[in-house]
């Protein structure tokens, strides 16, 4: 009871707060006694990540220019990369497709002194010759373009667009040979040819016009000499 002047008030208790019920304790995992995040490892959100490969395609591609019997890889492929999260993927790098280079030439052979050589391609060709003399050869004198060792007959200059460094022919009127040399002076349907004679014998030949078989492989009595 409050005294206000003359007037007496009663005041009646009244609940200044309500019971609040909270609910059970619930178990999360923990490391160290705190509790994991839900994207953390043992959260749950958290779903483990793994790379994996895509595999890649491979294109062939038919060459005129190879034996049948003759595949070559001309790109080689790389597989791709793709994460995983749980049922979500996404793609890190896509895969590259290999490239492989079929042959469909026919091989054809060609026997001389009983010597026989396969070919895929028949050229009819310009034939120049050289020595191994400087005018002829420039500072670098008589060495092979292609692996710089000396030259011999047997070597032989060439347009590289039209037959590789390194292929094996056999040259009518001049036998077996290999193309590893250049000049600045060959390209196109023209073939230089090594000789180890003085420049008048050199002269003489001239310009002439040669069967040049391409062949698939080293012949059996190649030896530059």
């Amino acid at each position: 009871m409050v005294w206000f002047g003359a007037i007496l008030v009663s005041m009646s208790p009244k609940t200044l707060s309500h019971a609040v019920t909270l609910p059970k304790s619930s178990t999360l995992e923990s490391v160290g006694g705190i509790p994991v995040w839900p994207w953390m490892p043992g959260g749950i959100l958290w779903h483990p990540r793994t790379f994996q490969a895509l595999p890649y395609t491979v294109k062939q591609v038919k060459d005129h220019t190879l034996p049948d019997d003759v595949v070559l890889i001309e790109h080689p492929g790389r597989e791709g990369t793709v994460l995983v999260t749980g049922v979500h993927k996404r793609t890190i790098s896509e895969p590259q497709p290999a490239t492989v280079a079929v042959g469909t030439a026919p091989v054809h052979a060609l026997t001389v002194g009983g010597v026989t050589y396969h070919y895929d391609r028949v050229l009819m060709m310009m034939t120049t010759a050289y020595n191994g003399s400087l005018a002829m050869n420039g500072p670098a004198g008589p060495v092979a373009a292609w692996n710089g060792q000396p030259l011999h007959r047997g070597d032989v200059a060439v347009d590289p667009s039209v037959i590789p460094l390194g292929t094996y022919l056999y040259i009518d009127g001049y036998g077996p040979a290999r193309a590893v040399d250049t000049g600045s002076a060959i390209w196109g349907d023209h073939i230089d040819l090594f000789f180890n004679e003085s420049d008048f014998k050199i002269a003489l030949y001239g310009i002439q016009f040669h069967k040049v078989y391409v062949l698939t492989g080293r012949p059996p009595d190649f030896s530059a000499s």
